[in-house]
């Protein structure tokens, strides 16, 4: 495809369909990844559960995530964005159905491992689409309003699963997730076209047989790819606290019946929805494209968000509303990330392997969200309280985004070859 042909691609319409279609696969990822974590006080009843047990959860789920990363991009960039969408978004569906026969909560977490296998195919076959589809100057934009899907499925699971949970009891309630995935499969194949040039990198790819250990080789000597990689550690780290656990800390700390719980959680994806928007916004066109300030200010605020968390755990009884704002800051600042630290790698690989560079960035991130959860379950529990949880979760996060700020390069926008 020559370069006016390829301009005019970008161009047309279609990206914007593609942009919606990538986004709903990732409302149905959300939806178990971030959502779930809605109905643990219907598990914590059922099975006798600790907070630190109930973080497990999570990090079961983001240690086959982790695991499987970079092989997953791997597979992405010879396979295809669509094929890679079809395999994992059919086998999530089966997963998620099989969580409603679970007989004990040590099947449930091998279920999360197996789902957390299967979903580390969406965020490299979904920035690879996105490079793909879209021109550079409309990538951020396109990346910023795509990474509001994770938080969209995570809100609508928080609404949806506490209210279902009363109703049906959390079992049939998983099998909602289930039939949305299989639709979405079916949705993605009918209408989702490949673009022509992504075809012929694929096709000239398998020819030179190219070997997974090469391309990650070639990968870890970019420097600033493992700049941002172990940046996005950290990153985890903050998401998979606050999405772990916001629900069992009103649950826990303040008495909060389930499904108003539910609900303070579903104001921290609300939070999530805005700030990923937003923040993409602002890092364009306040920042001047600066992700590093952009990274530094968020990191900044959610230090402050995480102060006023843990006086009020330990001095206050705040009112609900000023709980639920309290939760909708967290998601802002905390979860508002994604957009930006995926256009920040596509800044610095080749478009060919943005998948292998997603999945190996997002080696560290899940990382991240395997450790934190229990960690952060496990000091709850030993003080009795999420205050000290939250003061040095805020701390950790303001000392990294300082770092990043200080050794990171600033970039011009331009894709540096690995």
């Amino acid at each position: 495809m020559n370069a006016k042909n390829k301009k005019n691609y970008t161009q047309g319409t279609f990206n914007w369909y593609a942009l919606l279609i990538f986004s709903l696969t990732s409302i149905i990822t959300g939806i178990y990844r971030d959502g779930f974590a809605s109905l643990f006080p219907f598990l914590q009843i059922d099975f006798h559960l600790s907070r630190a047990q109930l973080g497990l959860h999570s990090t079961l789920y983001y240690l086959a995530a982790a695991s499987f990363a970079v092989y997953s991009g791997q597979v992405v960039d010879l396979k295809g964005a669509k094929w890679s969408l079809i395999f994992s978004g059919t086998i999530m569906g089966l997963f998620y159905i099989s969580h409603s026969i679970a007989p004990n909560f040590l099947i449930i977490l091998i279920l999360a491992g197996l789902t957390g296998a299967s979903a580390s195919f969406n965020m490299p076959s979904v920035n690879k689409g996105i490079v793909e589809w879209f021109s550079e100057k409309q990538r951020s934009t396109a990346l910023g309003l795509q990474s509001v899907a994770f938080p969209i499925g995570g809100l609508l699971g928080a609404i949806i699963f506490p209210i279902f949970g009363s109703i049906l009891g959390w079992r049939k309630t998983m099998v909602l997730p289930s039939v949305v995935a299989i639709l979405g499969v079916l949705f993605l194949s009918r209408f989702y076209q490949e673009k022509g040039d992504s075809i012929n990198y694929r096709i000239e790819d398998n020819k030179n047989n190219v070997r997974f250990w090469k391309s990650f080789s070639q990968l870890i000597k970019n420097r600033e790819l493992v700049k941002i990689s172990v940046f996005g550690f950290f990153l985890g780290m903050m998401s998979s606290s606050i999405t772990s656990h916001f629900t069992l800390f009103l649950f826990l700390d303040y008495g909060l019946p389930e499904t108003i719980a539910g609900l303070g959680f579903a104001f921290v994806q609300m939070g999530s929805i805005l700030g990923r928007v937003a923040w993409g916004i602002f890092c364009d066109k306040v920042m001047g494209s600066d992700k590093r300030k952009t990274f530094l200010i968020t990191g900044i605020l959610f230090w402050l968000t995480t102060i006023i968390l843990s006086i009020c755990s330990r001095n206050i009884n705040p009112s609900i509303s000023m709980l639920f704002l309290l939760a909708f800051l967290a998601g802002c600042f905390g979860n508002g990330w994604p957009g930006i630290f995926c256009a920040s790698i596509a800044e610095v690989v080749e478009e060919k392997n943005i998948g292998i560079a997603t999945g190996a960035a997002f080696l560290l991130v899940r990382s991240g969200l395997m450790i934190a959860p229990p960690i952060f379950g496990y000091i709850s529990d030993m003080k009795g309280s999420y205050s000290l949880s939250w003061f040095l979760l805020g701390i950790i996060m303001l000392i990294t985004s300082l770092g990043q700020y200080l050794f990171s390069k600033k970039r011009d926008g331009n894709r540096l070859k690995i």
